[in-house]
């Protein structure tokens, strides 16, 4: 089963619009095809930004998403843990990827491609793998498209 941790953008993007990269990485976790992991914080940062940007319904779908999901929440990371990435990424996001290592996913789903997709972030977790949610998408369907051809037959 392939782990991700996703950034609380992707909750709302997702939240917000039951169309588009965001909404079909929630429905891969809602189906049992992805496992997730959150942390509290990111969670509680998702929440609190469709309670302030968006309407009431958008907020309800997270809830709905939250009460559906099978999340493995875990706690942010220490200070001493977090200190590693401070050097690496925008100050509000080292308790995220911080989360995202130790949470020991496979890929970190982020629509932060300013913060989270450079050349020193990626160089500084390689067991890691950050992607978008649409990028995400097209390494499953590659993934599932090697796992075919390996399984079949020789003509």
């Amino acid at each position: 089963m392939i782990r991700v941790f996703l950034d609380a953008n992707v909750y709302f993007a997702g939240s917000a619009s039951p169309t588009g990269g965001s909404a079909l990485v929630l429905q891969l976790i809602l189906k049992g095809r992805v496992e997730a992991t959150a942390s509290r914080l990111v969670l509680r940062e998702a929440e609190r930004n469709l309670r302030r940007k968006r309407p009431p319904k958008d907020l309800k779908a997270f809830h709905q998403f939250l009460k559906h999901a099978k999340l493995r929440v875990i706690r942010t990371p220490p200070e001493t843990v977090r200190k590693r990435y401070e050097s690496v990424i925008h100050t509000k996001d080292v308790p995220v990827l911080a989360a995202a290592v130790a949470s020991k996913a496979a890929y970190l789903i982020t629509l932060d491609r300013r913060h989270f997709l450079t050349k020193t972030v990626i160089e500084k977790v390689p067991d890691l793998t950050i992607l978008t949610p649409g990028d995400f998408l097209r390494e499953l369907v590659r993934q599932d498209a090697s796992k075919e051809s390996a399984t079949k037959p020789a003509p």
